[in-house]
């Protein structure tokens, strides 16, 4: 039986720990979240990415910052574990909409001698499986628009 994949944000979990570093004075506590922040990562094998691991090893919240607001202007692309996580995340909110608009095109009340009809469904809720913010940055990318309730559509190009 195989793990299944992560559904977490770096840039997130990164976000958090800055956050956090900035109100905290406790040396102790600054070590355990820079520890923490060590440990995200080795999970996410971005550790050959100097820009983002440098200010983490030097600890250097400043440094990290930075990165976090080159993330957020588009200065600096996302690191590889991010952008895997948002493949995988939009794969699946294609699949379960496709599958939604299947089942509604094929309700019972359709005359089976005509074509049948199109599915009037343009947006569903996002699958469980991933957390918010992922959803957000899908949003944040341009790839899915919100249509409010906690409803997402397909970005119209």
């Amino acid at each position: 039986m195989t793990d299944a994949p992560p559904t977490w944000l770096l840039t997130h979990r990164l976000r958090e720990l800055a956050t956090l570093l900035a109100a905290t004075v406790d040396e102790a506590e600054r070590d355990r979240l820079w520890s923490q922040a060590d440990r995200l990562l080795e999970e996410a094998e971005a550790e050959e990415d100097a820009d983002l691991a440098l200010p983490v090893w030097e600890r250097e919240v400043e440094g990290l910052r930075t990165r976090l607001e080159a993330w957020d202007a588009g200065r600096a692309p996302l690191p590889e574990w991010d952008k895997a996580v948002l493949r995988r995340a939009f794969k699946a909110y294609k699949k379960r909409l496709k599958l939604m608009r299947l089942d509604d095109e094929s309700t019972a009340g359709v005359n089976p001698l005509s074509a049948g009809r199109e599915s009037s469904i343009l947006g569903i809720r996002p699958p469980e499986q991933y957390p918010a913010e992922v959803w957000a940055m899908l949003v944040a990318q341009g790839k899915l628009c919100d249509a409010g309730d906690g409803l997402l559509e397909l970005a119209t190009v």
